[in-house]
């Protein structure tokens, strides 16, 4: 199995970290100037800070979190996060959320995990009773939870908790935080991190994808292919660079077959990756810690915002594995059914085996 690692490699857990619970920005002002070996020490005192190094039995030294830190973890030990993609927009009435996955780390020895749900899934089961039936899963927070008395442009953070309690019932597992950023921003959040290098395995075409004043967009199958934000495209041969609208696009062809949700739920999943790689990559210490507190508020989330969080989230992910085979898109025939309504339902028993073997519960080491 294809292992891949945080040394210079990003994965997504990575991504917990630099894109959701960045540093505040009263902790460190990048006009002031921190060297590189303080920001070396200050790095390492946040990691200090969030874990305890012990001897076990066996006399080898082992790395706990602490107890009584803001980012709490799970009743099976670990942390698991569900990361959402809205497509809200300030013209139009509702929100969908079409892009839902989870992500999941042991911090004892930093395995992770990420599946996606297809928007398109109904018979979701709710964690109080019932299950949303003919509901798209990517409706559930607008038409079940949200309070329709805030305005438009209000978060509903209630909502989103309870919409994350579902997913979990859903998987099988606890949902421990959730991170949304909207399309709008997203592509503000791409250019705040200097674009993206993606890897585009399989060139997609979609000659009915409306873009600004063109119609057709192009990708060609290409490593480390540069995206930003959303500048305009045009059609083929035209090749187009907006992250946008190679996370959006779901018609034409991706490669030889059909380009769907599914295969930009996996595209999806290479952007995060492809994030996290370019921060890591953007050069020195200093430069890291202007792109934190340029992304700060792009992001809406319940995870703390804290040093002390960003030292925690730091200590799980540094040796963080992430294996090709626990990278999943849920998609038909072998994770869901198409009903009779279009929708697609969840074959729930071979989800939760999935989500069992790779969201195991964490044995404390040394306990």
């Amino acid at each position: 199995m294809e292992l891949l690692r945080t040394s210079r490699l990003a994965s997504l857990c990575l991504a917990l970290l630099v894109l959701f619970a960045p540093l505040p920005a009263t902790a460190v002002s990048p006009q002031a100037g921190p060297t590189e070996d303080g920001l070396a020490v200050a790095i390492d005192a946040m990691r200090q800070l969030a874990t305890d190094t012990r001897n076990n039995k066996q006399q080898k030294k082992t790395t706990r979190p602490k107890k009584g830190l803001p980012v709490k973890l799970g009743k099976d030990g670990r942390l698991t996060v569900l990361l959402i993609g809205s497509d809200w927009r300030e013209d139009s009435g509702g929100e969908r959320l079409d892009v839902i996955m989870v992500a999941t780390i042991d911090p004892t020895n930093g395995r992770a995990a990420i599946v996606s749900i297809p928007r398109d899934m109904g018979g979701i089961p709710f964690a109080g009773g019932g299950s949303s039936g003919g509901m798209r899963v990517n409706s559930i927070y607008y038409l079940r939870y949200r309070d329709n008395s805030l305005p438009h442009e209000a978060v509903d953070r209630k909502a989103l908790k309870r919409f994350s309690k579902d997913i979990g019932k859903l998987l099988g597992t606890q949902i421990d935080y959730w991170a949304m950023t909207r399309f709008g921003t997203f592509a503000n959040l791409v250019n705040a991190l200097g674009g993206l290098r993606v890897n585009v395995a399989e060139e997609v075409r979609d000659s009915s994808y409306h873009h600004k004043r063109s119609r057709g967009i192009y990708f060609p199958a290409k490593e480390r292919y540069k995206l930003r934000g959303d500048p305009a495209c045009k059609p083929y041969p035209a090749k187009c660079h907006s992250a946008l609208v190679f996370a959006r696009s779901r018609h034409g062809t991706s490669g030889t077959g059909y380009n769907s949700d599914y295969t930009r739920a996996e595209r999806q999943q290479e952007m995060v990756r492809a994030a996290v790689q370019g921060i890591i990559d953007g050069g020195s210490g200093t430069a890291l810690l202007g792109r934190l507190l340029k992304v700060r508020d792009k992001i809406d989330t319940n995870i703390p915002k804290t040093i002390e969080a960003a030292g925690q989230l730091y200590a799980m992910v540094r040796d963080l594995k992430l294996r090709k085979n626990d990278m999943k898109v849920f998609a038909p025939a072998t994770w869901a059914f198409t009903a009779a309504d279009g929708t697609i339902r969840p074959n729930l028993a071979r989800i939760r085996s999935f989500v069992d073997r790779a969201f195991y519960p964490v044995k404390r080491q040394g306990s």
